[in-house]
């Protein structure tokens, strides 16, 4: 991935890895563990591979805006790679899974492609609410991977 590394955060989900990577290589299934509510949709139909495009629309510390996303690299089932273009901003996120323990390391790091000028200072002011926001959506995949896991086993549980 391009652009200056952010930080790395990770979970362990006690579901296979094929599970995990597929649940987070559908970008359409993003709002479900998003903590701030979003919305995403292909800008085409068909498969979904390198190069799909996809518009969104969604907030960070409740300020909304729209987006458009473009997955970079699929390597099923260890990792997904997908740039965020915004109005003034572009930002990789790289997600990686590895099994361990019976279930899915899940590994995030974004990527810094291209910052406002002030992106450092910003950052570092709104670092806790920007770990905060990123552990909540983490933790929020992991229950939801658990739950669909719990549901496939349990057909009377609902998915999601």
């Amino acid at each position: 991935m391009r652009g200056k590394p952010g930080p790395v955060s990770q979970i362990h989900a006690n579901v296979p890895t094929e599970w995990a990577y597929a649940y987070v290589a559908d970008l359409t299934r993003h709002p479900e563990w998003s903590p701030e509510a979003m919305m995403i949709a292909p800008e085409s139909d068909g498969p979904v591979g390198v190069g799909s495009r996809f518009s969104a629309e969604g907030g960070l510390f409740s300020r909304r805006g729209r987006s458009k996303v473009t997955i970079t690299a699929l390597e099923p089932p260890a990792q997904i790679e997908f740039e965020v273009e915004g109005a003034t901003t572009i930002t990789g996120h790289v997600f990686t899974f590895s099994s361990y323990g019976g279930g899915t390391t899940i590994t995030r790091q974004p990527f810094g492609i291209k910052q406002p000028l002030l992106s450092p200072v910003t950052g570092l002011v709104s670092r806790g609410a920007m770990n905060k926001n990123v552990v909540g959506a983490l933790a929020k995949l992991r229950a939801n991977l658990e739950l669909g896991m719990q549901s496939a086993r349990r057909p009377d549980l609902p998915v999601g």
